[in-house]
């Protein structure tokens, strides 16, 4: 129950408006875009005709068998008191399951309709972060896209100083044409940023699935802001109901069940037969009752048994072992995400202020013959990359964040 309302939940929230009023020009948000994805991506269908099927099956798996209709003809061939038509028996036939073999087997189902239950609730989670790493991936993209061209702009207002010297005679010609090979480099990876955003565009298309085309504009993140990172005895009490944990556990209890209904199978219950007769004898008309009862001999459950222990321990050591991989990976997933944002913070308090500053000394050195045009380049290309180890550092700490809560909320694949 606990496993239907999870997935209930996740995949039976309020759909998304249509694709033209999800997002406008201006951007759109992580709740937009989580919502078109559960508007209508594919595998969420998926998951839900999974754990319909897996309901079907356990509705099937508790149902008896059907009854049965005899007929049977019988002539007498000699001293016989049949009359020369012979005589009919026509009955009724119904297995009785007596040991109550039907109800494990529901509940074997059931365990196993709980597990697939919540492997579709982790599949919805892990859609969802996925789109949200789609976003922060595209957001970075964009953002270099940003910087790049913005360092473009500075090379280019370098080269109007460089170009106006080289014409007064009092540079060398060799420094425009070494700022016009620094700009043609800057313009290529202007070119190559853009077609990585594009990229990143895609991947976070296929993320969100059919509904991504109303998703237009650049995504509304904070990049820069670093939510709080929980502390670590608060994440593990978190992923220990993560799904595939619980999900272990219940196929644990299924297979557990299964080894009682294999017990019980060796006597799985009695067939009871109620028949009519007519036509032994001139207006004779005759009734019946039989019973049918297996005489476990042959089979007495050996192998059965057996392969059901064996599940139960197989079950049991890969629910340890998922836990004991999920707290290993949590503790690593932790620290990662506390390096990563140490990292991060420190950087850009170091460098704050520091590449407005070193430019602004460079053009101003150039301008009166104090630095040479490497110096005024290395400048320019040196904000850029003071800027693009910034945006870096944050993003990897984001990622790192979202790897943990991948972590704490879904697993690794």
């Amino acid at each position: 129950m606990i496993a239907a309302a999870m997935f209930a939940w996740l995949t039976l929230a309020a759909p998304a408006p249509t694709p033209v009023d999800v997002a406008t020009d201006t951007g759109f948000t992580l709740t937009q875009a989580l919502d078109a994805m559960r508007a209508g991506h594919p595998l969420l269908d998926v998951a839900a005709a999974r754990v319909d099927a897996a309901r079907a099956t356990t509705t099937a798996a508790r149902l008896w068998e059907n009854p049965s209709f005899n007929a049977d003809y019988f002539i007498g061939v000699r001293s016989t008191s049949y009359d020369r038509a012979g005589t009919f028996v026509v009955g009724v036939g119904q297995w009785l399951p007596v040991t109550a073999t039907p109800r494990l087997r529901r509940d074997v189902a059931a365990h196993e309709a709980e597990a697939v239950a919540l492997d579709s609730a982790r599949l919805v989670r892990a859609l969802e972060l996925q789109v949200e790493a789609g976003m922060l991936r595209l957001a970075a993209s964009l953002r270099e896209v940003e910087v790049r061209r913005a360092a473009l702009d500075d090379l280019s207002e370098s080269r109007r100083i460089v170009d106006a010297r080289v014409s007064a005679g009092v540079a060398p010609a060799y420094d425009a044409t070494r700022m016009a090979l620094a700009l043609a480099d800057a313009e290529a990876l202007v070119r190559t940023a853009e077609a990585s955003a594009s990229a990143a565009r895609g991947e976070l298309d296929v993320a969100v699935g059919p509904h991504a085309s109303g998703l237009r504009g650049a995504p509304r993140l904070d990049l820069l802001g670093q939510p709080p990172l929980p502390p670590l005895d608060e994440l593990q009490q978190r992923m220990h109901s993560r799904p595939d944990l619980a999900a272990a556990h219940a196929r644990t209890r299924a297979a557990k069940s299964n080894v009682t209904l294999a017990r019980r199978e060796v006597f799985p219950g009695l067939g009871l037969r109620i028949a009519a007769g007519f036509g032994q004898g001139p207006g004779q008309v005759d009734v019946g009752a039989g019973i049918s009862i297996p005489i476990p001999i042959l089979n007495r459950g050996q192998g059965h048994i057996d392969r059901a222990r064996a599940e139960v321990r197989a079950a049991e050591r890969t629910a340890a072992a998922l836990l004991v991989g999920a707290e290993q990976r949590l503790a690593a997933a932790h620290i990662t995400a506390v390096r990563h944002r140490e990292a991060s913070q420190r950087y850009t308090a170091m460098s704050r202020d520091a590449a407005d500053a070193l430019l602004r000394q460079a053009t101003s050195g150039y301008r009166d013959g104090r630095l040479s045009v490497l110096e005024l380049t290395d400048a320019s290309l040196s904000v850029r990359d003071m800027r693009l180890r910034d945006l870096d550092l944050a993003v990897q700490a984001r990622l790192a964040e979202l790897h943990l809560r991948r972590v704490v909320d879904v697993g690794l694949e």
